[in-house]
């Protein structure tokens, strides 16, 4: 996952208090509308993997306790259910000089509370502090938000899809229709990494949300906006002209090609 997957990460402000649960909420909620948008890795060690993120696929096959979303069945207290998650995952490492890695499953709130003691020892905050830099949920609190679904993209789609993003959780009204939009599709996530915009649901709330955000777009990320637009409404993600190409020409001229920057 490390060495054969590659995102683009969207940080933006953790927000007001008093909003802030339902910003966490409606950043989870875009998950799957936003990885059907941009999938643009439908192929792994040189082959079709028969999804169209498969950087999703990898990373929803790991760990739940540790890559999985941390929001509960409400999600109306995300801190508590940041706590919560960031106490069942398992320690990785025991953060000494000679670095030891943790074999067996230990969950943290076992080191911290003294019913395992790793390296001898119970948790400073400094191992507390290394062990949240362990965690990989597609939405992770810091002092700011780290958006962390989306799959790498090509430059002419990157800048509109940050755009979105953070619109459609900055601007509040945008903020109210994204998250009418998406509420069929909040938890979808296999779906929108296996099929993307086939997806008839995921395929309405891209669509909206889209629209929504094309709304407010500055002048200077129009073109960007309506490429986007347009790969949108007729049901493509980000990776399917790259995909398209590899069935007519094979994966080495269309590396190459795509190396060259060509469209």
């Amino acid at each position: 996952m490390m060495t054969a997957t590659a995102s683009i990460q969207v940080n933006v402000d953790a927000g007001p208090q008093a909003d802030w649960a339902s910003r966490v909420r409606l950043a989870h909620a875009l998950g799957p509308t936003m990885i059907a948008i941009a999938a643009n890795s439908p192929m792994l060690g040189g082959e079709f993997s028969g999804w169209r993120s498969t950087r999703q696929r990898v990373w929803g096959q790991m760990d739940a306790a540790r890559c999985g979303p941390i929001l509960g069945a409400s999600g109306d207290e995300p801190a508590t259910d940041w706590a919560r998650y960031a106490l069942k995952a398992p320690v990785m490492l025991v953060h000494n000089p000679d670095a030891v890695a943790v074999t067996h499953y230990v969950p943290f709130a076992d080191w911290a509370d003294g019913t395992v003691l790793l390296g001898d020892r119970r948790p400073t905050t400094a191992d507390l502090d290394y062990h949240l830099t362990t965690l990989f949920p597609p939405v992770r609190p810091r002092q700011w938000l780290e958006i962390r679904y989306l799959d790498s993209v090509p430059d002419t789609f990157w800048p509109a899809l940050a755009f979105m993003v953070v619109t459609l959780l900055d601007d509040p009204a945008a903020a109210e229709l994204a998250a009418e939009a998406v509420e069929p599709v909040a938890t979808a996530w296999d779906t929108a990494a296996r099929v993307g915009l086939e997806d008839r649901r995921l395929y309405a709330a891209a669509n909206r949300c889209v629209t929504v955000a094309a709304e407010r777009a500055p002048t200077r990320i129009a073109d960007a906006m309506q490429v986007l637009i347009a790969n949108v409404e007729q049901g493509r993600c980000c990776g399917d002209d790259f995909a398209d190409r590899v069935v007519e020409s094979g994966i080495a001229p269309a590396v190459a090609r795509l190396a060259r920057g060509e469209a």
